[in-house]
């Protein structure tokens, strides 16, 4: 039978096939010869054949061969679809259908592949799929949609096809795959495996999935997706890259993290929708349109401790209660975070955000907005028109440090009893504009702005003129001291603080008060945004986890630096002079495993070739 099954695959080869339009069989009733059928009666022993035919997509057909709504057993073999390529259709799709075989068949030149959807039961063997968009995609709102035999055999642009189901309490290793998918697994792991220019990773209808180590390249849908699938985790994969669509999608999937990953250029970097308390934490994140976006009402899901570069909107929260964005690094783009009016109690705090649009953009209510340290954005914190679509109200705004932007803040007309108070305003431009109806300085103390004049005659540090904005809101009681927050704001106010013990040739030793950045978020921001009067203070130790030969750049930092690099035992690499804001690149000789960024002139103390001697 096999041997039969061969020889037809290779007439369809030589191109004997018989060539015939798209088929479409909506039902039972339509297995007829007019649709394709040669032989068959449709039971288990002899069920309908489609078989041999050559197929050429025209441009108004979305599917080469559709099948839907049958339960009566078919096999569809040798046939070769060619030229689909309509975005929203495949090749091949089966629909709500059961018992069918799809088995040494050919599909190229096609967009995508075979779908499956809502159907049970069906065996895919030998199958050659060169596509250049999804080659198999499994649909279903349940775990008996996913319940198909799917052999390796089949392949997606010259990769096999793993498809699991029902695996439990396993390891798979080093998968090169065209596509992966586990459904109904339990306690099992995916670890190592590579997706390039094919199909992503598919968890569905699982519990206690842990995908480790995976590089994903160029995917053609979502690199993964984990639908219905609680606890899974992500985690430790250098490279999800370049998805046409999502790096990661989290459909309805509760406590699924997100950890030390590379999520790059993809169109969105993590899509999470009606998944409660996801987390993602120490990921980075590049280029793309989105780099996490929440929606569906998740509820308490956290983004903390990760880097964004150039995402246009770097957290994008449409629908969620309780979010958390904290610890976060976010430079260049257009939003750093986006709170849509669907969002409610959310807390946006101590992260980061330099050379935005808008810095923190808010539509939702009831939120904590504080100790977030914004530089270079046209707008600092924004609560945007809303044109009676949203009614931002009840917000805290507080203990944010703007810094070098146009505005510092604007509250839109129907923003509402937003409290907004002990928040610096730093060389803006323009101090704020406030059109609705919010409460400045509600508990008798405003906010700190660089350039106030006004006096303070009974010196309670409360300057005697209000600040009017335009709009008509204003600051009755501006403050004449900036020391009003409780932390350094954003990243900096989440480092370790330990003491470096230096030393030089000439037996000196300098005890000095530095700032450990040890992750990756924290390498990234370092002295960017600080105001020099702020950063005249501090020191910041950059450790990494092994020896490297990064580069440190001196982009939105505003006073000179110096940089002293160590090797692993602590011995003197390399010295440098730092220039403030240029695009001028500085590294050592050879690989490092710390560096210390100090302000000009704190290390004069000690000769050139310094030594760390240890951490207390």
């Amino acid at each position: 039978m096999r041997k039969a099954i061969g020889l037809l695959l290779a007439f369809c080869l030589l191109g004997l096939a018989q060539e015939r339009g798209p088929i479409l069989i909506r039902s039972d009733l339509d297995f007829t010869g007019e649709n394709g059928v040669i032989a068959g009666s449709g039971t288990p022993e002899d069920p309908y054949l489609i078989a041999g035919w050559t197929i050429t997509a025209s441009k108004d057909a979305p599917y080469g061969i559709y099948v839907e709504n049958t339960s009566k057993p078919f096999v569809i073999r040798g046939c070769i679809v060619i030229g689909a390529q309509d975005p929203k259709g495949a090749a091949m799709a089966l629909v709500n259908v059961q018992n069918g075989v799809v088995e040494d068949c050919v599909i190229r030149d096609s967009l995508n592949g075979i779908i499956i959807q809502s159907s049970q039961n069906l065996v895919l063997r030998d199958n050659f799929l060169a596509v250049s968009g999804v080659g198999l995609q499994v649909l279903g709102t349940s775990l008996q949609h996913y319940n198909h035999v799917i052999e390796a055999t089949n392949s997606v642009n010259g990769k096999p096809v793993y498809y699991f189901v029902g695996l439990s309490d396993t390891t798979l290793s080093d998968l090169d795959a065209g596509h992966i998918t586990l459904a109904g697994a339990k306690n099992v792991v995916v670890r190592g495996a590579k997706i390039d220019q094919t199909d992503g990773i598919n968890v569905a209808f699982s519990e206690n999935v842990r995908l480790e180590a995976a590089d994903i390249s160029r995917p053609r849908g979502n690199g993964i997706t984990i639908l219905s699938s609680p606890n899974t985790v992500v985690r430790d994969s250098p490279r999800i890259a370049n998805s046409k669509n999502a790096g990661i999608a989290v459909i309805l999937s509760d406590d699924v993290r997100v950890e030390n990953c590379g999520i790059y250029a993809n169109l969105v970097g993590i899509y999470v929708n009606a998944s409660d308390r996801f987390l993602a934490e120490n990921n980075a994140f590049a280029a793309g349109p989105v780099g996490i976006q929440i929606t569906g009402a998740s509820r308490e899901p956290v983004i903390r401790k990760n880097l964004f570069y150039q995402n246009s909107y770097g957290v994008k929260i449409e629908s969620a209660l309780g979010p958390r964005v904290e610890a976060c690094s976010l430079w260049q783009g257009d939003v750093g975070v986006f709170l849509e009016r669907d969002t409610k109690y959310a807390q946006v705090s101590q992260n980061s955000i330099v050379a935005y649009g808008y810095g923190i953009s808010n539509f939702g209510s009831q939120g904590i907005i504080e100790l977030n340290h914004i530089t270079r954005a046209n707008i600092g914190i924004i609560f945007e028109e809303a044109y009676q679509e949203a009614f931002p109200t009840g917000n805290i705004v507080r203990h944010n440090l703007i810094y070098r932007s146009n505005d510092g803040f604007y509250f839109g007309h129907e923003s509402r009893e937003n409290r907004i108070y002990e928040n610096l305003v730093w060389n803006c431009q323009r101090w704020a504009r406030d059109f609705g109806q919010n409460l400045w300085a509600p508990h008798g103390r405003g906010n700190w702005y660089s350039n106030y004049q006004g006096t303070d005659a009974n010196g309670d540090g409360i300057g005697d003129s209000p600040i009017n904005f335009t709009g008509g809101g204003s600051d009755p009681a501006p403050l004449l001291s900036r020391d009003v927050l409780p932390k350094l704001p954003g990243v900096l106010g989440t480092m370790e603080k330990k003491v470096a013990l230096l030393t030089d040739g000439a037996g000196q030793t300098l005890r000095l008060s530095v700032l450990i950045a040890d992750e990756a978020h924290e390498r990234f921001i370092g002295f960017m945004g600080v105001p020099p009067e702020l950063a005249q203070d501090l020191a910041i130790l950059f450790v990494f986890d092994a020896p490297t030969v990064s580069q440190f750049h001196m982009q939105n930092v505003f006073l000179p630096l110096e940089i002293v690099f160590f090797g692993a035992d602590g011995s003197f690499l390399g010295r440098n002079l730092m220039k403030p804001d240029t695009q001028d690149r500085y590294g050592a000789a050879s690989a490092f495993l710390t560096a210390l960024e100090v302000p000009e002139g704190k290390l004069s103390p000690l000769g050139r070739e310094i030594r760390l001697a240890g951490l207390e």
